[in-house]
């Protein structure tokens, strides 16, 4: 069920939040975790690739109940993206086709 309400989150977020602009040289957002899993990895690559790009939280895990703050300041060439969330339970999710242009500066809900 968590899975189902990952991928709206995303998908309210994409398609309600305000438009910005693809000139800044930094995306940030904050990353809630509204579940009982701790979040151990989240990815974003190109939907065009196969490939799933560096591991954005590194070395950190992101706990149940708790928040971080996420800046990719790399730039991003496109905003669409494929994003990927591993738990602790061994679930992963998927969402494809993620806008982080629009997602710049907003809140992101994980369980909500």
């Amino acid at each position: 069920m968590r899975i189902h309400r990952f991928a709206a989150a995303f998908v309210a977020v994409a398609l309600f939040a305000p438009t910005a602009m693809a000139q800044s040289a930094s995306i940030d957002f904050t990353l809630n975790n509204e579940t009982d899993h701790v979040l151990t990895r989240l990815f974003i690559s190109l939907p065009s690739t196969d490939n799933w790009e560096e591991d954005i939280l590194g070395e950190d895990v992101l706990g149940a109940g708790e928040s971080i703050e996420i800046s990719i300041d790399d730039g991003l060439p496109e905003c669409v993206y494929d994003i990927r969330a591993d738990f602790d339970d061994g679930d992963s999710v998927q969402v494809a086709r993620v806008n982080f242009c629009e997602l710049d500066g907003e809140e992101l809900t994980v369980g909500e």
